[in-house]
Parts: C-alpha cells; sequence; structure tokens
C-alpha cells in the first residue's frame, strides 16, 4: 500500500502553536516533512518545535510572525529559506475569529482586522512562498478555510466572509500557477472543540441556560451527519494527503473535513 513520504521536505506552518495548526505540524513530522512551526506566540511555537524533533527526528524550529505584517512576513520568509535551504510546502493555519456577534453589530475596526489577517494575511505568506517555489517549478500551498465559508454563520459573519475569500483565493491562485508546478488546495475543517469553540460553548451555555456539553450537542454534533466531532488529526491528515504525491493531479480544491455536515 502506498504511504505519505514527505522526507526531505520544508514545510511551513503559520498558527503552527494553535490547536489546528499544531495537530498539522504533527502529522507533517509524523510524514517525515521537516517543518517551521510559525506563530504569534514564539514560547509555544518553540515548545512544539522542539516537540516535533524528539518524538519524530526531524529538523524543526520555531519563528515568531504577526501575518498581517507584510515586512515580517518577508522577513520570516527569508530566514526559513535561509535555515532549511528550501521551501515545499505552506499552510496557511493562523488567523482570527474573535466576532462573537452577527455582521450588523461588529464593528468595523474588527470587521477589518479579521480581513486583514484571514484574507491579507495568508495572502501575503502566499506571495512570499510563490517567491522561492516558482523558481524551481514546484511546490504545494495550503489554506485553511472553513465549512463556516462554505454555509454563513449569524454570529460570526466577518470570519465566514473572510474563509469564503480564501476559498476564492484558493482557485484564483491555484489556477494562476498550476503549469508552473505549483499546487495550491484548501481544507474546511467542521467542528472541532478547539479552544476558540469552547470560548463559544461557555458563553452560549450562559446565554441558552444549559450546560456546556448540551450546548455543544445543539450547536455542534447535531449539525454533523456522522454524529462526532473532529479532531486536529483529521485535518492534519488531509493537508498530509493534499501536499503528497498521492494528489499530484489535484490543484483549486475545497476539502470538506467535517463529519458530513456539509456536502458538496
Amino acid at each position: 500500500m502506498k504511504q505519505i513520504d514527505l522526507s526531505s521536505k520544508v514545510a511551513i506552518v503559520t498558527g503552527g502553536a494553535g490547536d489546528i495548526g499544531a495537530g498539522i505540524a504533527t502529522c507533517l513530522a509524523e510524514s517525515g516533512a521537516n517543518v517551521a512551526v510559525v506563530d504569534l506566540n514564539l514560547e509555544l511555537a518553540t515548545i512544539k518545535a522542539q516537540e516535533l524533533t524528539n518524538k519524530y527526528g526531524v529538523v524543526s524550529k520555531a519563528y515568531e510572525l504577526d501575518i498581517s505584517s507584510e515586512k515580517d512576513v518577508d522577513d520570516v520568509f527569508a530566514l526559513i529559506n535561509n535555515d532549511f535551504k528550501q521551501i515545499d510546502i505552506l499552510v496557511n493555519c493562523a488567523g482570527y475569529g474573535k466576532e462573537g456577534k452577527n455582521y450588523y453589530e461588529t464593528p468595523m475596526k474588527i470587521a477589518r482586522k479579521t480581513i486583514d489577517i484571514n484574507l491579507h494575511g495568508t495572502g501575503m505568506c502566499i506571495k512570499e512562498a510563490l517567491k522561492y517555489m516558482l523558481p524551481r517549478n514546484s511546490g504545494n500551498i495550503i489554506n485553511i478555510a472553513s465549512i463556516a465559508g462554505r454555509i454563513g454563520t449569524a454570529g460570526s459573519a466577518n470570519y465566514s466572509i473572510s474563509k469564503a475569500a480564501i476559498i476564492a483565493m484558493t482557485q484564483s491562485i491555484a489556477r494562476a500557477h498550476a503549469k508552473e508546478g505549483v499546487r495550491v488546495n484548501a481544507v474546511c475543517p467542521g467542528y472541532l472543540l478547539t479552544n476558540m469553540w469552547k470560548q463559544g460553548v461557555e458563553k452560549y451555555s450562559k446565554i441558552l441556560n444549559k450546560t456546556p456539553e448540551e450546548t455543544w450537542k445543539m450547536l455542534a454534533l447535531d449539525n454533523i451527519a456522522m454524529g462526532k466531532a473532529q479532531d486536529v488529526y483529521d485535518i492534519g491528515n488531509a493537508v498530509c494527503f493534499l501536499v503528497s504525491d498521492l494528489a499530484k493531479n489535484i490543484t483549486g480544491q475545497s476539502l470538506n473535513v467535517c463529519g458530513g455536515s456539509r456536502f458538496n
């Protein structure tokens, strides 16, 4: 049976110290990739990078990055390329989603920040990765979108809008560089009990006067055809497949990893 082998590949994971990002970084390292763990929180990124090196024997280093700063993105990607000598894989997992209100109630300051980080921050990382991938006619870019970008959500409208835009951006960039050896795809996670979701469950538990377990079931589990939540390794495994040679003829696609909460 064919196995996913990413040995000799260098992967960048933005948001690599967060829940989903750390899961993706783990799966990539388990498949043999060397990993640059990039995050706004350098302390947590360093812990994760050391864990990957110790457990999987890969080269892993931590880098601090605010993806909304164009200069910082340029500098950090240049540093990673200098340290690892190549960039084969970029996984854009860093994002912002602390909205908590509907579109009408969300201040423009928050709306702009959401788009600036989720869309433009992702876009700047893609531009920098392409700088190193295109001359080699080789590379894989994975954008972490969300099923929120498929269906729209009332309580986090700007987040949903930004994730829908990431899906469109994935298609546009994939089409532009398909004949230059660079594949671009997106993964749309479904319901994962991450720290962001835990905060939401706590908030709505009080509003609905229900236990956190009852609230999680109502908000998430009842919307999933398979009746169970996803975990971070489900997302990481999907990423590993899409960047592997097993998916060599797949580009411009957005894969739902959601247990059947959305079909398309």
